[in-house]
């Protein structure tokens, strides 16, 4: 039986088999519509004060959606929104770098395989983690103590659909419309929607169930700099 557990990235971990990070709200799901736009490459960094720091001239080229405050030199400077990267024209060097979303991936670098959880490829996502024998663990982005309902409750579902029918269509989906049923009982969509400049669109693309067919994950061994990460299509 595969081993699946649900833990906090900010915890020391395990480190073994397979993790998937959850940042529905924002930062996963801004990765699943930047990757559809096709860019020629799409990078996470771990946070934007430390790519400054490093001061690596890799960022200076790029356009960067981020919701940090920090500054930093690049091509162009967009907010972490699915809404915004589904409609802005992309350059050919993309980088995002976010509150918990990227630091919560960079904690999970030692795992053989680090995939970029969200309700947007749900299916498709539950179809390649189920070939997996290995231990699988889920990473929400954010601290439970902050309330924000959603990694948890897509973390969840994923678990519930592992351990369940995984190879039933039916039942997969109807573990995604659970979670989604869960985040919007919450009062997350209507403080984000009064928060946000984009909030009623960002939260809407995030909730899109199976909107897309891909399933990414991250290559650390590749990238230009230990700071950085790039997203790749799984295959």
């Amino acid at each position: 039986m595969r081993e699946i557990s649900i833990r906090n990235w900010s915890e020391p971990l395990p480190n073994q088999g397979i993790a998937v990070v959850f940042d529905i709200f924002r930062c996963t799901s801004t990765v699943h519509c930047l990757f559809s736009k096709k860019p020629k490459s799409i990078f996470v960094g771990k946070s934007l004060a430390e790519l400054r720091e490093a001061n690596i001239s890799f960022t200076k080229e790029a356009q960067i959606f981020s919701e940090l405050s920090q500054s930093i030199e690049c091509m162009e400077r967009l907010d972490n929104s699915p809404h915004l990267a589904l409609e802005s024209k992309l350059l050919d060097r993309v980088l995002i770098a976010t509150t918990t979303g990227t630091p919560s991936m960079f904690a999970a670098r030692e795992y053989r395989k680090v995939f970029l959880g969200s309700l947007m490829n749900f299916s498709a996502l539950i179809k390649v983690l189920s070939q997996f024998e290995e231990p699988i663990t889920l990473l929400p982005a954010a601290p439970s103590s902050w309330g924000h309902v959603e990694d948890e409750a897509a973390a969840q579902a994923v678990a519930i659909a592992l351990e369940g029918f995984s190879d039933n269509a039916e039942f997969v989906r109807e573990c995604a419309e659970s979670a989604k049923a869960k985040i919007l009982a919450s009062t997350r969509v209507t403080d984000l929607v009064r928060k946000l400049p984009h909030g009623r669109e960002d939260t809407n693309a995030s909730l899109d169930i199976d909107r897309f067919d891909f399933v990414l994950n991250l290559d650390f061994a590749s990238a230009p700099h230990s700071l950085l990460a790039q997203v790749k299509e799984y295959s």
